[in-house]
């Protein structure tokens, strides 16, 4: 039997209702009627319990079901066999048998303002019936332990998606540039995708070889005076809210990509945000989600620790360790859209934050682009750099290879940024935006003078004023 659901309709017209992100509010585009959200909670409070309830009933009997079944097969090849053929036939549930392998992740449903049965993926918890147009909510996978505990509404609209997408081709120099005319838009909705949220704190301790270098001149010399010191530090960092998408259907580095979420507009959780939007319920565990966190704590939380040495002109890693401590784990949901395109064959996802509207997406690279930038930037380097270098009598082949060699490498550099721009799209390693304001709270902090060397090096056909010396004085507290 197909599990209860709650269509949101207006209760001036019964038209559907959709949560509007401009006014945060419950809009019927039939009428114009216009609803808080509070009210429309209250109104449908009745109803999604009974559709919890359906839904906690429905849950029971596929259980009995699924024993049955076991002990039937238990009892033998023939038993099960016949068991199958009688359960196939008749039955409202074998709709979904068409979809194969994957008839075990599917949901039927009816739809309770033309009865029609929705079939829907087994994390769905928010659609639209494509008969009748109602936005339907599917309480029961929000019921219970799947209750998210907050939600981020929406704030931003379809049209501004659509926008942001066009605007995010400009400024793209090695785009294609048949790719802004020529892509299509396949596809663009507006998802709440479930999120676990992970406070807690980072035990770190490091030591680090540290370097205080003096320069200055002796004669034909160039003299380096380096004194070296160990840094020992330990702290605790503490974090809040890091996010990690708990939708295996979601590509992890798009989601990170869209971070951050403003928190000040984090609330409660109720299913009246839904209307007019997916969402789908968790499928990926706190447990598994929990370990991209704390990798991205463990690593702030280093980068914090090391940034406490300071003063030196040089601070390395010898050792360092940390060790995370997870303290409350939330549940939540947050407003994206997922813009899908179709180029030459080949389909775009681009996602938007719903809440920000930052957008992001990996473009095609036009190689002729490319390459041309590349040769451009080269040739500009290098009457530069030969300008500086192939003056007088100084034209020998080596001055050329020296010339060419230092224009190569800023072209190089000017052709990697501009691809970056192309590809942003990548996991978050760091979780530095989530970290508490004060940084580090330090429990260990000594500095140890080692040693002190000197290198030298002879100046050749170098003409240099002066003989002064760079009195780099060391940081406080050395011994």
């Amino acid at each position: 039997m197909a599990e209860q659901v709650t269509n949101y309709q207006c209760p001036a017209c019964t038209g559907p209702l959709r949560f509007d992100a401009g006014t945060g509010k419950l809009k019927c585009d039939y009428c114009g009627s216009s609803f808080t959200v509070q009210e429309i909670e209250k109104l449908y409070a009745d109803k999604n319990a009974a559709a919890e309830k359906a839904k906690e009933e429905a849950d029971k009997k596929a259980e009995k079901k699924a024993e049955k079944k076991a002990e039937k097969e238990a009892s033998g090849p023939s038993a099960g066999k016949d068991a199958a053929a009688k359960e196939n036939t008749g039955s409202a549930e074998n709709a979904r048998e068409g979809w194969g392998k994957d008839a075990a992740k599917m949901r039927a449903y009816n739809c309770t303002s033309c009865g029609a049965e929705l079939i829907c993926d087994e994390t769905t918890a928010a659609t639209k019936c494509p008969y009748c147009g109602n936005n339907t909510i599917i309480p029961g996978q929000f019921a219970g332990t799947l209750k998210p505990d907050y939600v981020i509404p929406f704030r931003k609209e379809k049209k501004e998606a659509v926008d942001a997408l066009k605007n995010y081709y400009k400024g793209k120099m090695l785009l294609p540039g048949s790719f802004s005319n020529s892509n299509h838009l396949e596809e663009i909705k507006g998802v709440y995708v479930p999120f676990w949220l992970y406070s807690g704190h980072v035990d770190a301790r490091g030591l680090y070889d540290a370097r205080q270098d003096e320069i200055h001149r002796e004669g034909e010399y160039e003299v380096t005076r380096s004194r070296h010191y160990e840094a020992d530090r330990e702290g605790t960092v503490s974090f809040s809210r890091i996010p990690a998408d708990a939708s295996s259907k979601m590509p992890d580095d798009l989601m990170d990509s869209i971070e951050p979420f403003d928190y000040s507009e984090i609330t409660d959780f109720s299913l009246s945000y839904m209307p007019g939007y997916l969402a789908n319920k968790y499928d990926v565990g706190k447990k598994e989600c929990g370990r991209r966190a704390e990798e991205r704590a463990r690593h702030s939380a280093a980068d914090e620790l090391q940034a406490t040495v300071q003063g030196y002109t040089s601070v390395t890693a010898r050792t360092h360790e940390e060790k995370a401590v997870s303290e409350k784990v939330e549940y939540a949901v947050f407003p994206v859209w997922l813009l899908s395109t179709q180029w030459e064959g080949q389909n775009f996802l681009f996602a938007m934050n719903g809440q920000t509207g930052k957008m992001i997406g990996n473009l095609p690279v036009s190689k002729a682009r490319q390459a041309i930038w590349f040769l451009g930037s080269f040739v500009i380097f290098l009457l530069i750099f030969g300008s500086f270098l192939l003056t007088g009598e100084d034209t020998t082949a080596s001055s050329y290879v020296i010339a060419a060699a230092f224009a190569l490498i800023p072209s190089v550099i000017l052709n990697m940024v501009l691809v970056s721009q192309m590809k942003p799209v990548a996991r978050e390693s760091r979780a530095a935006a989530y970290a508490a304001s004060g940084g580090v709270r330090l429990r260990v902090k000594n500095d140890r003078y080692i040693r002190t060397t000197e290198s030298r090096v002879k100046l050749q056909n170098r003409q240099e004023p002066g003989g002064g010396v760079n009195h780099g004085r060391p940081p406080h507290g050395h011994r």
